[in-house]
């Protein structure tokens, strides 16, 4: 879980809906990155979590539909809790996320995937 090569930041009043071949589900995202997301609130229903999946997530009056893989789940007695890997993602996507990482992060070395300078 807590090997990301981005930071992961935290939003607020951001949903999502996923989809696997005709059931739909939905869950509150927690927090975001260029290359994930963290959602709490997932249906339990969800059985075969680990297969690719659509998601529409919805933030600022704005939707993103993206294709992602679960990388994990986790399920207590409260909530379930799943992290998906982004496979596919608009430009808008990285552009939302870039405008909410810390100004002082190399974000050029970052992209290019280039050692900081």
């Amino acid at each position: 879980m807590n090997k990301r090569r981005h930071q992961r930041i935290e939003v607020e009043n951001v949903v999502a809906n996923l989809s696997d071949e005709g059931n739909f589900f939905s869950g509150t995202v927690d927090d975001v990155s260029r290359a994930g997301i963290s959602l709490t609130d997932v249906s339990k229903e969800l059985h075969d979590w680990r297969k690719e999946l659509s998601i529409m997530v919805s933030a600022k009056g704005k939707e993103y539909k993206m294709q992602v893989i679960p990388k994990w789940l986790s399920k207590n007695y409260s909530e379930t809790r799943m992290g998906l890997e982004i496979l596919d993602a608009p430009l808008d996507w990285t552009i939302f996320v870039l405008n909410y990482e810390p100004a002082d992060e190399n974000n050029w070395a970052t992209i290019t995937n280039l050692p900081d300078c």
